[in-house]
């Protein structure tokens, strides 16, 4: 369990100045000669360049070893995948909660408060400066989205410090103002790309987690608290934060696949902050979950049934839809990233193929290395090299449409097709899906035809609604939809009363192993397993061991809980 006192505690050389601190005397003024005093260790750029190399070990999250941690695949509490174990909303309020951390907030401000003194030129004093609000705010970002009201600290505390360390929550939108100062001073602070150190954090990954903020932000606002002014405002941001990464020279690869499936993306045109593995120093298990006789996470049917055909309508309007008798039927004239993402065959208990099988019969292949079709064609798990995108242009092309959408439905901004042009519909060609256009004020069009979606939301726009759904078929599995989800509280998506596909797998013939409904579709869990979803699900509980440590009473839980 992690308990407050993380608040105060840090790593390596931060913790040798409470240790100072606690042992010194008035009858000694000189440093010990056998410990690394603090001062003296703030006294070059490499040695800020070195404690700052911790941030991304805890912070950057690519892919990840095993089930329940990091994002890509792994990520399957959401609407899209069904894991081969039941997952479901807290019931109880837990005891600790790992994501109740505050470790790096300590860090940054402690390399904020120490940068200054260290003896560098002015430029590499703001760089830093700016590396450091950059991870507070990305930290306190996370902290904001899982637990709402959290407390703000703006500054290194003393460990004496009680009522400091102890204070009540802030409110979540003066954290999120704080957060969006912070990756303004970031943008304002940090070296351009072509001068930081290659794959660091530079002005334009500022500007890449500045886009990805306050979309989450602005459209929170909207849904979630009703202040369309708040919602303006962010989007706004995003806009500006997107359309500076747009013009940056960033554009998208030929092969969709090509950012996540690759030994080394340092020359893919789309990445703007990645992470590497190399095995035997760090590798990851996202190939070979995807690879190997365990069973896989696959897709859904709500998720399957998403992707739009190649004429750019949905599967209830396209003729061009062949229907989902077999695998070949389900792939025809669809959009190319759902082809990319599962493969030509199924795999489900009972109809193994190579030993592999998938909960709902769809195996994944978004993240297999070109040519790997069976278990041995790479490394197994935990050995997998592959390069994780932190952020790219796909991201930040969804990014820019959606506010433009939402800014014009607010009133504040008129959406034009050269919008859709440069954001959307460049994913969508190279998905061979044709473009989508506007028609009126919030509708669309597919060469010249009028259209809206018969699954359409009442509560949203065509538009809206449709790049809503690009945005989840270009980012499928990549770890933002739950996110996405609770921005536009829309969790009842995961409620499986109100929506039964997501625990629904493909149409399969029927075999002892397996479980099928009455229309021959595939169920992974057994009969009545639900899911439901109440308000409170929108917050995570506050760790009631947490809860105890204010003797104060000062920290309080969140609604429901």
């Amino acid at each position: 369990m992690k308990v407050i006192l993380k608040h105060i505690h840090t790593i390596g050389i931060a913790a040798v100045l409470l240790t100072l601190a606690a042992g010194c005397s008035k009858y000694i003024d000189k440093e010990p000669l056998d410990q690394f005093s603090d001062l003296d260790y703030w006294n070059s750029e490499d040695n800020v360049k070195a404690f700052c190399w911790g941030f991304y070990n805890d912070i950057v999250i690519g892919y990840s070893k095993g089930a329940g941690f990091g994002r890509f695949y792994f990520s399957t509490f959401a609407d899209d995948q069904i894991s081969s174990s039941f997952q479901n909303f807290d019931k109880n309020a837990p005891s600790g909660d790992g994501n109740w951390d505050f470790d790096d907030v300590r860090k940054a401000n402690l390399v904020m408060d120490r940068v200054n003194s260290v003896p560098m030129d002015q430029t590499a004093k703001n760089h830093w400066n700016g590396v450091a609000h950059f991870f507070r705010a990305w930290v306190y970002f996370r902290l904001v989205k899982r637990f709402g009201d959290v407390p703000w600290y703006s500054k290194v505390l003393d460990i004496s410090q009680d009522s400091a360390i102890y204070k009540p929550r802030d409110p979540r939108n003066m954290v999120m103002d704080s957060v969006l100062a912070d990756l303004n001073f970031a943008i304002a602070n940090l070296r351009s790309k072509a001068d930081a150190d290659a794959n660091t954090i530079n002005k334009d990954v500022a500007l890449a987690l500045k886009s990805r903020v306050c979309l989450y932000e602005g459209t929170y606002s909207e849904y979630n608290e009703k202040d369309n002014a708040r919602a303006a405002t962010y989007l706004e941001q995003c806009k500006d934060a997107s359309t500076k990464l747009m013009d940056a020279g960033y554009s998208l690869s030929d092969a969709y696949r090509s950012v996540y499936n690759s030994n080394d993306v340092s020359g893919n045109p789309e990445i703007i902050l990645y992470k590497k593995y190399v095995t035997g120093t760090a590798s990851h298990s996202v190939v070979g979950y995807t690879n190997s006789t365990t069973v896989m996470s696959g897709l859904n049917r709500s998720a399957i049934n998403s992707y739009l055909c190649t004429d750019g309508l949905p599967i209830d309007l396209s003729p061009e839809y062949k229907g989902d008798e077999g695998i070949k039927n389900v792939r025809a004239n669809r959009d190319g990233r759902l082809t990319a993402t599962i493969d030509t065959f199924l795999c489900y208990q009972g109809t193994l193929v190579y030993g592999m099988s998938s909960t709902t019969g769809y195996r994944i292949a978004k993240f297999l290395p070109d040519g790997v079709v069976k278990p041995g064609d790479v490394l197994p798990a935990p050995y997998n090299e592959t390069d994780a995108p932190i952020f790219w242009i796909a991201e930040i092309y969804e990014n820019y449409a959606e506010a433009s959408a939402e800014l014009d439905k607010l009133g504040k901004y008129t959406i034009t097709q050269h919008d859709l042009d440069i954001s959307v519909n460049l994913l969508r060609k190279r998905g061979h899906v044709d473009s989508l256009e506007l028609s009126g004020h919030q509708g669309t069009a597919v060469n010249g035809v009028v259209f809206v979606d018969p699954k359409k939301d009442a509560d949203v726009t065509s538009l809206i609604w449709e790049i809503r759904r690009d945005r989840r078929d270009e980012l499928m599995m990549d770890g933002l939809r739950f996110d996405d989800l609770i921005r536009w509280h829309k969790l009842d998506y995961m409620d499986s009363q109100k929506n039964p596909d997501i625990f629904v797998g493909a149409k399969v013939p029927a075999n002892p192993d397996i479980t099928l409904n009455a229309q021959g579709y595939l169920l992974p869990y057994s009969a009545g397993t639900e899911r439901t979803v109440q308000p409170r699900d929108y917050l995570s509980p506050i760790p009631t061991g947490q809860i105890s440590l204010y003797t104060n009473g000062e920290l309080k839980q969140n609604t429901g809980w």
